[in-house]
C-alpha cells in the first residue's frame, strides 16, 4: 500500500473513533506503533490530529477542513482566470467529471445556458447550480453528504458508482501540487477522484499559482493522469519544465503572468 494512501486510511479510521490509541491503530492496520508514530505526527503537524498519553485524537475539523463557502472566496480572480482558459475545453466535451471545488463552480458560471453536456458530479453545489439547464443531462453520485466541507457525497455508494461511470474529461482542482503531485487537505471525495481520473479521456486539473508547494496533506495522485495543468500564471520554470517532461501541458495567461521564479 501507498504510504499516502495509509496515511488516509489511518486519519480517517482515528476520524470514525474520535480517540484511539495508537496500539490499536498499529494492531488495525497491521503494522508497528514506530510506523503509526510517523503518520499521526504527520496529521498532528498539518492541525488534523493531536496526542495524548498514547492515543491520537480528531482536532476540530473546522479548523482542519475548510468548508465549500469559506474556500470559495478565497483567490476569486485567480479562479476566474483559471476557468476562462478551461472553458474552451470544458466546450468541446460531450461528457465530463466535475468536483466539488470553488474552481470548477467558476468554469461552470461560464458555461452557456444553449450548451448541451452531460455532467457526472458528486457535489451538492453543482447539482443546485446545473438542475434547471434544460441542455444539461445531470447524474449525481450516490452516497451521503460530507459535513467537513458541506458540498461533497463521499461513501462506498459514490465510489462503486464511480467506477461504472467513464466520459470525455474530468475537471478538477486540488489544495496543493508540486513537482512529485497534486494534494488535498482532506479525504472526502479524493477516492472517487482517482477513479473518474482512471476513466476519463482527458483530466484537467485547475490549480491557481498560490497552491504550488503549499503544504498539501493527502497525496491525490501523480502527475501521470493529468494531460492538463491550468493555472492562473507562471508558478516556475523549473518545475514547469519537469511536468512538460511528464508529458503534462500547462496553460496559464502568458501576457498576465506574474514574477517568474526561476
Amino acid at each position: 500500500m501507498k504510504s499516502a494512501s495509509r496515511q488516509s486510511l489511518i486519519y480517517d479510521y482515528i476520524k470514525k473513533h474520535s480517540e484511539v490509541s495508537i496500539n490499536h491503530i498499529a494492531q488495525y492496520f497491521n503494522i508497528s506503533p514506530v510506523t503509526v508514530r510517523r503518520y499521526v505526527d504527520k496529521l498532528e503537524q498539518n492541525g488534523l490530529v493531536s496526542r495524548k498519553y498514547g492515543k491520537a485524537l480528531i482536532a476540530d475539523n473546522s479548523k482542519a477542513e475548510l468548508s465549500f463557502y469559506y474556500r470559495s472566496m478565497k483567490n476569486e480572480e485567480n479562479k476566474q482566470a483559471i476557468a476562462q482558459l478551461a472553458l474552451p475545453h470544458l466546450l468541446r466535451a460531450s461528457s465530463v467529471f466535475l468536483d466539488a471545488s470553488t474552481t470548477v463552480l467558476e468554469l461552470l458560471k461560464l458555461l452557456p445556458h444553449s450548451h448541451a453536456l452531460t455532467v457526472y458530479t458528486a457535489s451538492s453545489v453543482i447539482l443546485s447550480y446545473l438542475k434547471d439547464r434544460p441542455n444539461v443531462t445531470l447524474f449525481i453520485m450516490g452516497g451521503y453528504l460530507s459535513h467537513t466541507d458541506g458540498a461533497t457525497l463521499d461513501s462506498e455508494t459514490t465510489v462503486n458508482t464511480a467506477r461504472q461511470i467513464f466520459v470525455d474529461a474530468a475537471f478538477i482542482s486540488c489544495g496543493g501540487f508540486s513537482a512529485e503531485g497534486f494534494f488535498d487537505n482532506a479525504t472526502t471525495g479524493i477516492e472517487v477522484k482517482r477513479i473518474m481520473l482512471q476513466n476519463s479521456v482527458h483530466n484537467y486539473l485547475l490549480a491557481d499559482h498560490t497552491k504550488f508547494n503549499s503544504n498539501g496533506i493527502f497525496l491525490v495522485d501523480t502527475w501521470a493522469p493529468i494531460q492538463t495543468l491550468i493555472c492562473d500564471a507562471s508558478f516556475g520554470k523549473k518545475t514547469e519544465r519537469l511536468l512538460e517532461t511528464k508529458d503534462v501541458d500547462i496553460e496559464y495567461p502568458k501576457a498576465g503572468s506574474r514574477n517568474i521564479p526561476l
